[in-house]
């Protein structure tokens, strides 16, 4: 090669492989974790694959010096065919070689792409002939790599001084590499216990996300990595304290933290698994923030990680803990690049584009964590290592489906033993996940009853569950109304107009802009004490902080019922309980219920057939039995609902498989942008202008900026409530009308749809969302009436 090989454009590739080890090892230090020799040896030889002269003339056409490079004109002058070349194969070869490796080997294999599981990894290894007539062999194609200055060096780092070719690093035989693969792969991965194959599966995935931040951060950052541990200072935590404003609650919720917090103290001495179960409103936020950080202190922990089921709660989780510690990531998709213009360091950029954990404090969604814990792409498993030493924060973990229980707690069980990791799993219903020591104090009450609950058997219509609320007496107090699905709540919304009142609404179908000026007026309205109505879908139960007298609740599981309620005299301003009513609601065929609790691994139908018995059972009920008739439900529950085999498939070595709870069930759903001020839709031609050549990971987040501040203005919805060639709105607007200059429904090439100012009101209502075509009129005629 002439003196010289790139890792990157203007990068030296020998630069690249030792930044890449440095990092690796700093990465590993700080967290406690130690690496082998051996896998420091593949770390180094991650990239050398890279060397081959067709990875290196794709370079040479990318990079701005190649006109200037002596290295790079020689390379433009061969015109060599433009080929793909896939060099972790070829590093992977030479790993396996020099270490005997195959866990560390098969983490350079996959360094780019994704994690596979034991048969996949057996088929890959043994398809990689020596030599043949047809194609290059393994042998061949670590020939073909060129040998260059700074190659020498690294050859001799790992041992082969004197050498002239990267050849020296492999068997001088075909039988040789044969059994090479035979004894390290096949015997390696072969006749091993379930706990072997765990072992395997966990240290393989820990030295991928190694492996995989270290090459990422000395490409794009170059310098060593560095990290901090939290900055505890109890002065900014009592002067948190002491903002609070007062309410008939504070005392419960001071004497409460202060208990929690003490017990904590005296519970958690080493990592493990531990509960914290308190009733909403009791301040589980700043209770589970002040333990992370006491035991932080205490336990000399590496960082804080809270894990929230939404993004809307970790947007208002992070400010809490910002308050409370310096250095606080909010870390969720919408989170990065808010401000596509800002000028970033490396560090900065590098950790919006791979959403790396780098700093002390983390506040997160459960979706993350799943992709970090089991993800099987590169770039998911990055913050893995992150875990190592830290305490970490799971509030609201009812959200995890029932299937998965069994295989979540196994896993919080190995990180606690194998990484030093403390979990503290936070809510106020807490479901049989896993089995750990309780922080709370025994018999945590408020200091009275500030609800009660209500069951209505039978099915009924909207319109019939709207009677009863105005029979009740709902609409005279200020309420809360919380259905299963857009369009229930949508006619719930029109029942309340018919009966004069002015409800506020929320929904998916609003965009998130709009739903931040609903939640602030409640709150102005709360705070004014002037009466309101909400008419809401389930956006609106855990860890929304909104206070009502009374609440109403479509049948749903136990555990989001009880969410609801928590949302009734929440602060105990009221001297008489709250009234909680639930009914089951139908459309005259299926129960809108059933369309939402459904699917196998969610047991969904079982979720509510067992809250349906319960109910049954206690048809009139207080706070006080919540925790009692919320235990009976889960113990109910993990026995109706089957766990999932995904544990044990781990321990057969099926690791390339990855299952989330959490993906999206939106079906056939578009993102519609509603272009409120005219000038959004402008923004869509910046998502597909070609990338440059020369800075792509800049130019990504710049467009991942525009996307993340058009997603503020934009909703999912059903395509053929936009498309349908009889009732879909394209056809209502006209859309298709030939000559129309353009439409002011319309769908942009990313695949964007787009409405038009002029059509808000109609197509999309500020004070209601979206408005599906099969409600339009009679929402016209209502809402305008």
């Amino acid at each position: 090669m002439r003196g010289k090989a790139c890792s990157h454009p203007g990068r030296d590739l020998h630069e690249h492989l030792r930044g890449t080890l440095a990092v690796a090892c700093q990465i590993a230090g700080f967290h406690g974790i130690e690496l082998t020799d051996e896998e420091k040896t593949a770390v180094l030889v991650h990239d050398l694959g890279k060397a081959h002269p067709l990875f290196q003339g794709k370079l040479c056409r990318n990079c701005d010096n190649r006109t200037t490079c002596p290295q790079g004109r020689e390379r433009l002058r061969e015109k060599r065919q433009a080929q793909q070349y896939g060099h972790a194969e070829p590093s992977a070869v030479m790993a396996l070689a020099l270490t005997r490796n195959m866990v560390a080997a098969e983490a350079v294999r996959r360094h780019h792409t994704h994690l596979e599981g034991v048969s996949d990894i057996k088929d890959a290894w043994f398809s990689l002939e020596w030599s043949n007539e047809y194609s290059d062999g393994v042998i061949d194609r670590v020939r073909a790599l060129k040998m260059w200055n700074g190659g020498r060096d690294i050859l001799i780092q790992i041992g082969f001084e004197g050498g002239d070719s990267w050849s020296a690093v492999m068997p001088s035989q075909p039988s040789e590499w044969d059994d090479l693969v035979f004894d390290h792969v096949e015997d390696g991965l072969a006749g091993m216990s379930e706990q072997g194959y765990l072992d395997r599966w966990f240290r393989l995935r820990l030295l991928y996300s190694i492996l995989v931040a270290a090459d990422r951060y000395d490409a794009a950052v170059k310098d060593g990595i560095s990290f901090k541990t939290p900055e505890i200072q109890w002065d900014r935590v009592q002067a948190y304290i002491d903002s609070l404003p007062d309410s008939p609650v504070r005392a419960f919720q001071e004497s409460l933290r202060q208990q929690a917090v003490q017990r904590a103290q005296e519970i958690i001495t080493r990592p493990g698994i531990y509960t914290l179960t308190l009733p909403t409103g009791s301040g589980k936020t700043l209770i589970g923030l002040e333990i992370a950080m006491e035991v932080c202190e205490r336990l000399k922990a590496k960082s804080i990680i809270y894990v929230l089921p939404f993004v809307t709660l970790v947007e208002q989780n992070a400010q809490v803990a910002a308050k409370l510690l310096s250095e606080v990531r909010e870390d969720h998709h919408l989170a990065y690049g808010k401000d596509e213009d800002e000028e970033l360091t490396d560090t900065e950029r590098f950790i919006q584009f791979f959403r790396y954990w780098q700093e002390p404090v983390v506040v997160t969604t459960m979706a993350k964590l799943w992709e970090v814990l089991y993800g099987i792409k590169a770039n998911e498993t990055m913050s893995l290592h992150r875990l190592a030493g830290s305490v970490v924060i799971i509030d609201e973990p009812q959200g995890i489906p029932r299937a998965y229980w069994a295989t979540f707690y196994q896993t919080l069980k190995l990180l606690s033993e194998k990484m030093g990791t403390v979990f503290v799993l936070m809510t106020a219903t807490q479901p049989e996940i896993v089995e750990g020591r309780e922080l709370a104090p025994p018999n945590v009450r408020f200091p009275r009853v500030r609800h009660r609950f209500h069951w209505i058997p039978g099915k009924r219509t909207v319109e019939e569950a709207a009677a009863y609320i105005e029979e009740w007496g709902l609409i005279q107090r200020d309420c809360l109304l919380v259905l299963n699905t857009r369009r229930s709540a949508l006619l719930m919304w029109l029942e309340m107009k018919k009966r004069g009142l002015s409800p506020y609404f929320l929904s998916a179908w609003l965009t998130p802009h709009h739903r931040q000026q609903v939640m602030s007026r409640l709150r102005y309205d709360e705070e004014a004490r002037t009466r309101r109505c909400l008419v809401s879908t389930q956006v609106v139960e855990a860890g929304v902080d909104l206070d009502f007298e009374c609440a109403f609740r479509d049948l749903g599981p136990l555990d989001s019922i009880v969410q609801v309620a928590g949302r009734c005299n929440r602060r105990l301003k009221s001297e008489v309980p709250g009234e909680v009513y639930i009914m089951e609601l139908w459309d005259g065929s299926k129960t809108y219920a059933a369309s939402v609790y459904k699917g196998s691994e969610q047991g969904g139908s079982v979720l509510l057939n067992q809250t349906r018995l319960i109910l049954n059972e206690n048809e009139h009920f207080d706070e006080a039995a919540c925790p009692g008739i919320v235990g009976e439900y889960y113990r109910r529950l993990k026995d109706a609902v089957p766990g999932t085999e995904w544990w044990n498939l781990l321990k057969k070595g099926f690791w390339g498989e990855y299952r989330s709870p959490f993906g999206s069930s939106t079906g056939h759903e578009i993102m519609l942008l509603i272009d409120e001020d005219g000038g959004l839709a402008r923004r869509l031609d910046e998502l597909v202008e070609p990338l440059s050549k020369t800075d792509k990971m800049e130019e990504i987040r710049r467009r991942r900026a525009v996307f993340q501040k058009l997603a503020q203005h934009s909703i999912n919805v059903p395509l053929r409530y936009l498309e349908h060639p009889e009732e879909g709105w394209s056809v209502r607007l006209g859309c298709m009308v030939m000559g129309k200059k353009r439409p002011s429904l319309w769908k942009h090439p990313t695949g964007i749809w787009v409405l038009d100012a002029n059509e808000i009101g109609r197509v999309y209502r500020k004070d209601v969302g979206f408005v599906p075509p099969y409600l339009s009129d009679l929402i016209e005629e209502i809402a305008n009436g």
